[in-house]
């Protein structure tokens, strides 16, 4: 039952950041030249979220990111204070991994390129090798970023998925 209604609150949050999320998905081509690197912050970076379903998006505004936040740690109390974003010239990017059977996985945004028609964000997921040894307790890898692109431009992710082998 608790699964379930977690289940239902994830596709809550999930439907209201589709509405206001602007994400858009066009060949990289279509983006032009490039023209700088923005700069990000971490705001968070968690093995064990309350995210269990793929994401990759945009969060606009401030109910959106509360949402996500109290998703995002639910299982944790006191809960960490949401950071201040001013989303008159900021944006959050969220990237998460999905649930995952054991350690060893994590995600990333790497970083953020301003080109001349939009935005790339460069995300990188990681599952351990074959040779990795791991907890084996389910992971739910996630990381949000705080992008102040220069011009508020459609934001495109690029995901690149990696093995990290251990020796």
């Amino acid at each position: 039952m608790a699964a379930r209604i977690h289940s239902l609150v994830l596709l809550s949050v999930l439907a209201l950041l589709g509405a206001c999320q602007d994400t858009v998905s066009p060949p990289f081509a279509t983006l032009g030249n490039r023209v700088a690197v923005a700069p990000t912050a971490v705001l968070t970076h968690e093995y064990y979220s309350g995210i269990g379903d793929q994401a990759l998006f945009v969060i606009a505004d401030s109910a959106s990111l509360t949402s996500i936040w109290r998703q995002l740690y639910m299982g944790s109390q006191p809960q960490p204070p949401i950071p201040a974003v001013d989303f008159r010239t900021e944006r959050v990017l969220l990237a998460a991994l999905g649930q995952r059977p054991t350690g060893g996985y994590d995600i990333q945004i790497d970083s953020v390129v301003q080109y001349e028609l939009g935005i790339a964000a460069y995300v990188r997921a990681v599952a351990p090798g074959q040779s990795c040894g791991t907890t084996s307790a389910l992971t739910q890898p996630v990381a949000l970023v705080r992008v102040s692109p220069p011009v508020l431009a459609p934001i495109v992710f690029k995901q690149q998925a990696v093995v990290h082998e251990c020796s």
